[in-house]
């Protein structure tokens, strides 16, 4: 007997010690969990401006990228048209988007005039930009290159 009265006593004792630890290391302070939000909340913060971020800029990168393709386009017209005249354009490609182009005549031989050489082609720099109001900004694109145009056999002789 005396056995199974020592074994009910250290099982007390266990059992009181358990409830004494239960009772100490169960919660956190007040302390821990105002820290612990305060830490969620600038974490949360940080995520979801970085979220904004990133569509911002893929709004942005959309922009430009529709912006270069009308670019494009519109050199496409410019490049298929049989005659370039020196001036400027504008215009629109929908609400958003409106277009300029520049074409200026480049004189490519030497600025003496005596020569009777006259070149068979004419070399045109054209310029499109492409501009757009994005938010409360307004941006642009440019696209430049250059033309030659065939002369007419009789602008040859003039």
């Amino acid at each position: 007997m005396d056995r199974g009265n020592g074994v009910r006593k250290r099982l007390q004792r266990r059992s009181q010690n358990s409830e004494r630890d239960l009772l100490t290391t169960t919660g956190f302070t007040l302390m821990e969990v105002v820290v612990a939000m305060a830490i969620l909340g600038v974490a949360l913060t940080v995520i979801i401006e970085l979220f904004s971020g990133g569509l911002r800029l893929a709004k942005t990168s959309a922009e430009y990228t529709k912006a270069i393709n009308y670019a494009r386009m519109k050199m496409e017209e410019i490049a298929v048209k049989q005659t370039i005249e020196e001036g400027t354009q504008e215009g629109e490609f929908d609400h958003t988007f409106r277009w300029q182009v520049e074409t200026k005549k480049v004189d490519v031989l030497p600025i003496e005039k005596g020569i009777d050489f006259i070149p068979p082609t004419e070399l045109f720099q054209v310029k499109v930009n492409v501009l757009w109001k994005s938010g409360s900004r307004e941006r642009s694109t440019r696209l430049e290159t250059y033309r030659t145009i065939k002369l007419e056999d009789k602008e040859k002789q003039s």
